[in-house]
């Protein structure tokens, strides 16, 4: 056992250490944390259920019965080498997951090793001022969230997902949040919880200096910023954007039109109060411009595998057919002149790098039309792809010219119940002349849009 003094010394720095991830908006979840059991319950679970997987489907064999999946197992463990906890842990679609982690170069061995941590790398709490009263855990490398919700949520989005899957198929780079995974827990004793695994858009987030989440409304949309040099992390709102623009550049055309594509979806799915986060990060001198092909071929290919050995043969056959997706023919594209002109040396995707023949140095922002002149751009069909940053989390990140933006719509299970019907009539009194986010669908999404359109450049 250990001397009164030496506890009280090792509790004083868990104290230390639990305060400094406080003020930094997260708490590591250490034991004696109100939700370490249950992290750790959680932890098998996923662990349990995601190992046993030997076999992910292409996307047109998920069946209606992969929707409509729901596994579940009974786990006895013990913790601490002293207490035991009984928990029954639940996967819903499980399949149709793990075909959407697949599409987004997410390999199961590195989701593994992210949302089911050892020991020493444990879960963290991340402080949210969200209203809604869930619980938000973020994995230790704060690449993935973990975030409770109603079995209403869960209910609905079921219903829902294969609608969800059939629009991240039509657009890859939908700004809706990337979902990754739907379970439930029930330990014994307590209630039930369900939760949902999404892709976390503020990732990574050491250069992120200002964060926003943005409902295009005015009431009850502002929250008191940090002082100068302060360590902790606010979410800001609308009336803190201010008239604040998201300076996109030739990206600006992309993003309205993913806007309208992603916000069409949702007003036929009639929901509304979702927001629209936004984090933002000055470029460095290195990360702006970097427009010719050598540089996006590099960029496509660790953006999309970010160095996985186990895919270091594939990124090479396949770089040149990442790039020929990086023209959108669909609705939502971005036009090519808008990113490179073009993209000259493109090769159809049986094709491997070497026929990249093209000189960098002849491929710049505004000379292309003459490489096409000379029949070097051959035309070439592409899904919704756009020019994507260096990142793993490129999906969700879009570079301006002087900033990087981590951008993603979140929160789209609120429906336009009763509830909201009478909210949005007390609204009205208590708000006279200000815009609030408990309005008709239709109305919500139109606004969105047009404030977007307005506060973009």
């Amino acid at each position: 056992k250990l001397a009164p003094t030496s506890r009280r010394k090792s509790g004083k720095r868990i104290s230390v250490l639990w305060l400094r991830w406080k003020r930094r908006g997260m708490v590591e979840i250490m034991p004696g944390h109100r939700r370490w059991t249950l992290t750790n319950c959680v932890r098998i679970g996923l662990e349990k259920a995601l190992s046993e997987r030997t076999h992910i489907k292409p996307l047109e064999e998920l069946t209606k019965d992969d929707y409509e999946d729901i596994r579940s197992k009974r786990h006895t463990e013990t913790f601490d080498k002293k207490s035991q906890q009984s928990f029954e842990f639940a996967t819903y679609a499980g399949e149709v997951f793990a075909t959407l982690r697949d599409l987004i170069n997410i390999s199961e061995e590195e989701y593994l090793h992210s949302v089911t941590p050892m020991a020493n790398r444990r879960y963290l709490e991340f402080i949210s001022n969200s209203k809604s009263g869930q619980d938000f855990f973020l994995t230790p490398d704060k690449r993935f969230m973990i975030k409770t919700q109603t079995k209403r949520e869960t209910e609905f989005f079921l219903e829902h997902l294969r609608t969800y899957v059939e629009h991240f198929k039509k657009y890859p780079h939908t700004l809706m949040v990337k979902f990754l995974g739907l379970h439930n827990i029930k330990l014994k004793g307590k209630k039930r919880l369900y939760f949902i695994v999404m892709q976390s858009i503020f990732y990574p987030d050491e250069r992120i200096r200002e964060r926003y989440d943005i409902k295009a409304c005015q009431a009850s949309r502002y929250v008191m910023p940090e002082k100068d040099g302060s360590q902790i992390i606010t979410v800001l709102k609308d009336n803190n954007f201010g008239d604040k623009k998201i300076n996109l550049g030739s990206d600006r055309a992309w993003f309205l039109q993913q806007v309208q594509a992603d916000t069409q979806l949702l007003e036929e799915l009639g929901v509304l109060d979702y927001s629209l986060l936004v984090g933002i990060t000055e470029l460095h001198k290195d990360e702006k411009g970097s427009q010719d092909l050598a540089s996006l071929v590099q960029r496509v290919t660790k953006s999309l595998h970010h160095g996985s050995p186990e895919k270091s043969v594939h990124n090479m056959k396949s770089a040149a057919s990442i790039i020929n997706e990086e023209i959108s023919h669909s609705a939502a594209t971005l036009p090519v002149n808008s990113v490179l002109g073009s993209l000259p040396g493109m090769v159809d995707s049986d094709e491997g790098p070497a026929a990249l023949t093209v000189p960098s140095q002849h491929i710049t922002r505004h000379g292309a039309d003459t490489v096409a002149k000379n029949n070097l751009v051959p035309d070439i069909p592409g899904l919704n792809r756009r020019l994507l940053p260096n990142s793993p989390n490129s999906l969700h990140i879009v570079d301006g010219e002087e900033y990087r933006y981590f951008l993603g719509i979140i929160d789209f299970f609120v429906t336009y119940s009763l509830k909201k019907k009478l909210e949005h009539l007390w609204k009205k009194i208590r708000f006279p002349g200000q815009s609030f986010s408990t309005v008709p669908p239709g109305v919500y999404a139109e606004r969105f849009r047009n404030f977007m359109a307005e506060h973009s450049e």
